[in-house]
């Protein structure tokens, strides 16, 4: 679950209240608190479910129906449904009063999730080459922009390009395991076996163990690598 929503939904309910609202009392809004507890809970069908009948309501105020599409977005990406993950999140960011940088980044993974990494790396550059970092305009770029720059580029198989882009985030952010993961996929790509069991061998020392899948536990058993 993202970790923006709470205070996105809080604040849209609480600074649009019933202003938004034509009759207040027609605004049932118990479906979009069921919706983000369901995203809490990682119950990803209910969460379409109870936000596809929060956003019947006619009268919800826009930003609050930006919030809800963001959350059915995530709910549609960590069921692999990555189309329609795209067409929420993108609903969710023409509604947004001002969209987020992370937003492009969210839609990239998305984009390459449903198997368009031309799309997912237009999105990314967008951000760079309009100097819209993580945290705004102007305010620089970290891990998050090169990691999905970087996952973009491998998808398309310019492998060079993405281990760069990997460096350059780990230089910005060391202990992100993931980045030396995709980094080391690269590496391998291009037939740098020592270099791609080194960044692999630290992925297995700094990834938390939970969240390591079993395509990933594959690839380090390829490289006689065993999670500690």
């Amino acid at each position: 679950m993202n970790a923006r929503w709470p205070a996105l939904i809080a604040c849209s309910v609480v600074l649009t209240g019933c202003a938004g609202m034509q009759n207040p009392q027609k605004a049932n809004l118990a479906h979009c608190r069921n919706q983000f507890q369901a995203s809490k809970a990682e119950n990803y069908p209910l969460v379409l479910q109870e936000g596809d009948q929060c956003l019947q309501n006619a009268a919800l105020p826009t930003s609050l129906q930006s919030v809800i599409y963001a959350v059915q977005a995530d709910a549609y990406n960590n069921l692999k449904r990555f189309p329609e993950a795209v067409a929420a999140k993108e609903k969710s960011m023409q509604l947004a009063v001002k969209p987020d940088p992370r937003d492009n980044l969210d839609l990239s993974y998305m984009y390459r999730g449903a198997g368009n990494p031309k799309k997912a790396l237009e999105l990314v550059q967008y951000n760079l080459d309009n100097g819209l970092g993580e945290a705004g305009k102007g305010s620089g770029f970290h891990m998050p922009t090169y990691y999905h720059l970087g996952l973009a580029l491998t998808d398309l198989g310019q492998y060079r390009e993405a281990a760069e882009a990997f460096s350059t985030g780990l230089q910005r952010q060391p202990d992100y395991a993931w980045g030396y993961y995709a980094r080391g996929i690269a590496y391998d790509h291009l037939g740098d076996k020592d270099d791609a069991k080194a960044d692999f061998v630290k992925f297995s020392q700094i990834a938390n163990k939970k969240y390591v899948l079993a395509e990933q536990k594959a690839k380090l058993d390829e490289y006689r690598i065993t999670l500690p």
